[in-house]
């Protein structure tokens, strides 16, 4: 049933804990109010929702970008700690080779210095990150100015590891506080844009009280709203022809993967109905494409809405394609 329950802000509740959905649809909804803006200019209820609505959204916008990078700083820290770490344990791992190299110098001619070394064992290579990294300047601080050659060799070795990977992991706990942050800030836009589409969508109500042709709904993108978008598709274009995909609202951060098969294909996100004016990502035969909709190099998600998939081969081509 596609109608409001205008008795709650159904634009909060449905975005909870989602603040991607929350920004598409408020640049769908600024979207609308500025194209009714632009037609009727003297209609002061369209100008009032318009002119207190445009202002947050470029503050969304901008806070909503900024998280995104914010979040991408994170997560690359985030995979060199875990690469770090991978290579510091396990069997195979610098943790057991430093070990088993200790045990060879000292277990017999001195098992005292090799207690000292290693108090115990491999046990604290096998904790949590912040242990192992412990651990690891531990090992450094326990072999100390040790004068044996092989010791000075083990030592370089445990002391670049830490001071590798211990920056890593301040810059990654760092980077996780500062997404913590900007999120706590985006959430608050988030809730701030939903309420004010539900103060226009009052306004809406009541100066459309009839709804003739669902004019209140036009205003808002209720497919997304209500959560029955299509996300994923599996698709035959016959030879160089173009195919209207969907119609859907896309940040700069949104991820997207698509595949080819039987030869290549473009993949645009126009302005218009099967249009072509952004810039292509190619699907190339049988190769997945991971990308964002930033690739499309649109300004306006608002406007550029209709991604239009396109076959220049001269046979059918079967594309897969999945937005999330």
């Amino acid at each position: 049933m596609k109608k409001l329950k205008y008795s709650l802000n159904e634009f909060l509740s449905q975005t909870k804990g989602s603040c991607e959905k929350a920004v598409m649809l408020f640049v769908f909804h600024v979207m609308c109010l500025r194209y009714a803006h632009t037609s009727n200019p003297t209609d002061e209820d369209i100008t009032k929702m318009y002119e207190r609505s445009f202002p947050l959204l470029d503050e969304l916008q901008v806070k909503f970008n900024f998280v995104k990078s914010t979040e991408a700083a994170q997560i690359s820290h985030t995979e060199d700690v875990k690469l770090r770490l991978i290579a510091i344990q396990g069997e195979t791992g610098m943790a057991h080779d430093w070990y088993d190299r200790v045990k060879g110098i000292y277990k017999k001619t001195n098992p005292v210095r090799f207690k000292a070394i290693f108090p115990k064992g491999l046990k604290p290579f096998r904790g949590g990150k912040d242990t192992i990294i412990s651990a690891v300047g531990t090992l450094n601080m326990n072999i100390g100015a040790d004068t044996n050659p092989l010791m000075v060799i083990l030592k370089a070795e445990v002391d670049a590891t830490y001071h590798l990977i211990n920056p890593s992991r301040l810059d990654q706990k760092e980077a996780m506080i500062a997404t913590e942050k900007q999120y706590a800030e985006l959430d608050n836009l988030c809730d701030a844009a939903m309420e004010m589409e539900y103060r226009n969508a009052a306004l809406l109500m009541d100066k459309f009280p009839k709804n003739e042709n669902d004019v209140q709904e036009s205003f808002h993108d209720m497919d997304l709203l209500l959560g029955k978008q299509q996300t994923q598709w599996d698709v035959a274009i016959e030879a160089t022809t173009s195919k209207d995909l969907a119609t859907r609202t896309l940040l700069a951060p949104t991820k997207l993967k698509g595949t080819s098969h039987f030869g290549s294909a473009s993949l645009y996100l126009a302005s218009t109905v099967g249009g072509t004016d952004s810039t292509p990502v190619v699907f190339l035969e049988d190769i997945e494409t991971k990308f964002t909709a930033a690739d499309f190099h649109v300004t306006d998600p608002g406007l550029h809405r209709h991604l239009t998939l396109v076959n220049n081969n001269n046979v059918a081509v079967r594309v897969k394609l999945k937005i999330g």
